[in-house]
């Protein structure tokens, strides 16, 4: 999953995108494990030096690996 956010650093990556290509499947309605997977690699990269997360949430669209 971190390798896709990182192919499109600094651009929006759909949860359905990141469903289909991390996980090589379609993201149901109610599917948390995009979220729990974000949850744990923002755990394991820790924050930037501004205190801020690597990825960016982008309500109801998907998440944003932040360049430095």
């Amino acid at each position: 999953m971190l390798e896709e956010l990182a192919r499109h650093a600094g651009q929006l990556v759909s949860k359905q995108n990141l469903s289909m290509n991390a996980l090589g499947r379609p993201l149901a309605r109610y599917d948390r494990s995009i979220d729990v997977h974000i949850s744990s690699i923002r755990h394991k990269l820790g924050p930037r030096n501004d205190n801020q997360s690597w990825i960016q949430s982008v309500r109801n669209l998907g998440y944003m690996l932040i360049t430095p």
